[in-house]
C-alpha cells in the first residue's frame, strides 16, 4: 500500500536479509520484531466526500509536508457496515520516531496555511487529530514479498482485535512474529501482496490488533485458505497460548495517501 508499505509498509530490508545466506537466523528474527512509531485519527466523511475532492485535498496536503521525518500515510474506509467502529474512516501516519512526530505536529497545529486547509476539507474528511492514537508496531514481511500492490496505491485490509490471555503480554506476541512469518513464507500467498502487522496501542496493555492486507477481496480469500491449509495447525495452537482474537475482523478498502520513498505519488481513488 504504497508501494504501500504498510504498510501499511514497504519494508524492503527484510527481503534483502532473507536473500543474504551469511545474515543468521537470530538476526533476522530480530529484525522481524522492530516496531515503529504509527499513530491513527479518527475520521467522519463530510458532505462533499468523494473521490474528487479527495484527490484535491490530499494533493494539497502533499504540497504542505516539508517534514522528512513522515515516513508514510494511508487511509481506511469501512468495506462492511459490521465494523466494530461503525462508518469510522482512519488516518494512519508512520513516523520515524515519536519525538519527530511531536514535534511535526508541533509545527502543524502553528502553520497558517495548514489550518487554511483544514477548514477548507472539513465537509470533505474531518479527522480528530487532537485525540490521536499512539501505537508500535511490527511489520514482519515486505508488502512486497507475494507481489507488488496496486499502481493507484489501493490494497484490502482485515483488522483483528485480540486479547491477551492471563500473565501474556506484548512481549510473547512479538516473539511468535518470526515463527509465524516462517510458516507464511513456505504457503502459497503468492500474488496476494499479502503482509501483517500487529499494533500495540501505548498505554494499553490488554489487547493489540493484528491487520491483514492484500492486493484485492479476492487475495484476502485466497490468503485465509492457505492459512487454513497450510499455517493454522502449526501455527493456531502456538498463538492461543497468549491470546485470542474476535471471530469477526473488521475490514476495510484502503489506499497509501502519501509515501516518502516517492514523492510524487498519488493515490487514485475510485469514482463510485
Amino acid at each position: 500500500m504504497k508501494n504501500f508499505y504498510i504498510s501499511i509498509m514497504c519494508l524492503t530490508v527484510f527481503i534483502s536479509c532473507s536473500n543474504n545466506e551469511t545474515e543468521t537466523s537470530s538476526d533476522s528474527d530480530e529484525q522481524m520484531k522492530q516496531t515503529y512509531f504509527t499513530e491513527f485519527m479518527a475520521c467522519k466523511a463530510g458532505p462533499d466526500y468523494s473521490a474528487e475532492s479527495m484527490t484535491s485535498m490530499i494533493s494539497e496536503w502533499q504540497n504542505l509536508l516539508t517534514d522528512e521525518s513522515l515516513v508514510g500515510a494511508w487511509g481506511y474506509v469501512p468495506a462492511v457496515e459490521t465494523n466494530s467502529r461503525g462508518d469510522t474512516l482512519w488516518w494512519e501516519l508512520q513516523w520515524t520516531s515519536q519525538e519527530s512526530a511531536d514535534i511535526a505536529w508541533s509545527n502543524w497545529v502553528q502553520n497558517e496555511d495548514a489550518s487554511l486547509w483544514d477548514e477548507k476539507y472539513k465537509s470533505v474528511l474531518d479527522c480528530n487529530g487532537e485525540n490521536r492514537s499512539s501505537y508500535d508496531v511490527a511489520y514482519p514481511i515486505a508488502s512486497n514479498a507475494f507481489g507488488e500492490l496496486p499502481d493507484s496505491g489501493y490494497f484490502y485490509a482485515e483488522v483483528h482485535m485480540c486479547e491477551y490471555n492471563e500473565g501474556s503480554s506484548k512481549k510473547d506476541a512479538i516473539n511468535f512474529l518470526p515463527g509465524f512469518s516462517n510458516a507464511v513464507n513456505k504457503a502459497d500467498y503468492s500474488d496476494t501482496s499479502y503482509h501483517y502487522g500487529n499494533y500495540f496501542q501505548q498505554g494499553n496493555d490488554d489487547v493489540f490488533l493484528w491487520g491483514n492486507f492484500t492486493n484485492s477481496k479476492d487475495s484476502m480469500d485466497k490468503v485465509n485458505a492457505a492459512f487454513e491449509e497450510s499455517v493454522r495447525d502449526s501455527m493456531f495452537p502456538i498463538f492461543s497460548e497468549f491470546a485470542s482474537c474476535g471471530e469477526v475482523p473488521d475490514l476495510y478498502h484502503g489506499w497509501t495517501l502519501y509515501w516518502s520513498a516517492d514523492k510524487d505519488f498519488m493515490p487514485k481513488f475510485p469514482s463510485n
